[in-house]
């Protein structure tokens, strides 16, 4: 390569060759230098820009990687792949807007680019458009089955919008391409619960946790499941192994409480939900205990009621 732009020092296409090895060889600076001169030989070098804009990015000069993208498609309006990464960017950039914009421009040059279909989803995502982020992860899908991260992202908004039944699908699908996907098996189990299928739920935190056993979040939701199906000494087992795992872990905590006031075990469950009260920062732990159903039996309890009114000396 030295001894060819020794010979040719003016070929701009040996320094742009020259960049993208570097590039690969992740000697950014250096392949940043060899664009720079590709560029000052043949300044009309779209290529030479985008790939300097990447490795900019990378390199954390942002806007000055948006300068350069910006150059590559107004000298080439449709390279989709400049519009592509001047997407990612203004995503990085929280600029939403302006990269759906260029995720369209992308799309509308190349519609089978499923990488821009799903950013521009994420993008959406972004702004709480929901409904939109679902109808591009939706085309991801059907331009590419086999992403599962395409399956799940619609899955988690299926989930949170309230349609169990297709997002459970979407969930199912994500663990049919990649078996053990632990956060999947543990979505999986909250879909059922809104569906009323307390076994398959437990099964499904089982699961998670079988793959990763140092799941917190798995042994939360299972201790749950237990607690819901009246067995409260596994469901308090499974909190203990949350709160071992994150011993910060309020909700473990709040729902240890729950436990405990069901079965009118008045202290162990002020106990605990004193603990979530004060390891909770942010939340409301005192205005949920009100009205939550699990502490009806000890509800009228003094020291409960000091402890959920903010009263230091119960």
């Amino acid at each position: 390569m030295n001894r060819q732009i020794l010979i040719s020092p003016n070929d701009y296409q040996v320094w742009y060759n020259m960049g993208v090895d570097l590039s690969k060889s992740r000697k950014y600076r250096q392949a940043i230098t060899a664009f720079d001169k590709a560029i000052k030989i043949k300044p009309d070098y779209p290529e030479a820009l985008n790939n300097r804009g990447n490795i900019l990015k990378l390199l954390g000069r942002l806007n000055s990687a948006l300068n350069n993208f910006n150059l590559a498609v107004n000298l080439e309006p449709n390279y989709y792949l400049a519009w592509y990464n001047r997407g990612n960017l203004l995503n990085d950039l929280k600029q939403y807007r302006e990269a759906i914009n260029s995720f369209k421009k992308a799309i509308q040059i190349k519609p089978y680019l499923y990488q821009a279909w799903y950013n521009l989803g994420n993008a959406w995502n972004s702004l709480g458009h929901y409904g939109e982020a679902l109808e591009n992860y939706e085309q991801v899908t059907k331009i590419k089955p086999n992403l599962s991260q395409g399956w799940y992202n619609q899955g988690q908004i299926l989930f949170y919008l309230g349609r169990y039944q297709k997002a459970l699908k979407c969930f199912e699908q994500v663990i049919k391409l990649k078996p053990n996907h632990y956060v999947a098996w543990n979505f999986k189990g909250r879909i059922l619960f809104y569906l009323g299928d307390t076994r398959g739920e437990i099964l499904s935190y089982k699961k998670a946790i079988e793959i990763k056993i140092d799941y917190q979040e798995a042994w939360n939701n299972l201790g749950r499941a237990l607690s819901n199906l009246g067995d409260w000494h596994e469901g308090i087992v499974s909190f203990d192994k949350a709160i071992k795992i994150k011993p910060d872990y309020s909700l473990a905590y709040y729902n240890k409480a729950c436990c405990y006031a069901v079965q009118e075990k008045v202290y162990l469950a002020i106990e605990n939900l004193e603990q979530a009260i004060n390891l909770g920062a942010g939340k409301d732990y005192r205005a949920m205990a009100k009205t939550d159903t699990d502490f009806a039996n000890i509800l009228f309890h003094p020291k409960f009621q000091a402890l959920i009114n903010g009263n230091s000396m119960y």
